[in-house]
């Protein structure tokens, strides 16, 4: 299965480029394991996992379709995040094919390891094959 995420880094700086491949093979390096969780903001697509913002980028296709380009480090941010971890957190990505036309999905999914709720999911909905969309989707818990 090809692998949505990839990024021609077109137009960035060997710094840039640098920096980027160094935050998606740390938080790669973090997928499968159990982290604290400050909290998301979907209005920046910016989370907080073990006091370390990251951002997740955009690649814009055109003006229709967009697709999850990178994962990026950020200290540049509007985010509000908790003091204190709100849940502990395992890391999961998941390639989804659920057969037939337009059903291939891939991205990340932040699980709360005691109750199973999903905290965050981002990552790239590829609905029809014609109109991938990005998506960035943090779901807090309801209030009991």
């Amino acid at each position: 299965m090809s692998d949505l995420f990839e990024n021609d880094y077109f137009g960035l700086s060997s710094n840039e480029e640098t920096l980027i491949k160094m935050a998606r093979s740390h938080f790669g390096s973090l997928v499968g394991s159990e982290v604290d969780y400050y909290g998301a903001d979907a209005g920046d697509n910016t989370f907080n996992i073990d006091g370390i913002v990251f951002k997740v980028l955009e690649d814009e296709d055109d003006g229709y379709r967009s697709y999850m380009g990178a994962i990026n480090y950020t200290e540049k941010h509007t985010s509000i995040f908790f003091d204190s971890p709100i849940a502990r957190v395992k890391i999961i990505k998941y390639d989804a094919d659920n057969g037939g036309y337009g059903s291939l999905n891939q991205g990340y999914r932040l699980i709360d390891v005691c109750d199973g709720h999903t905290w965050l999911e981002f990552g790239t909905d590829n609905y029809d094959d014609y109109y991938p969309m990005f998506i960035f989707r943090h779901s807090p818990k309801e209030p009991r």
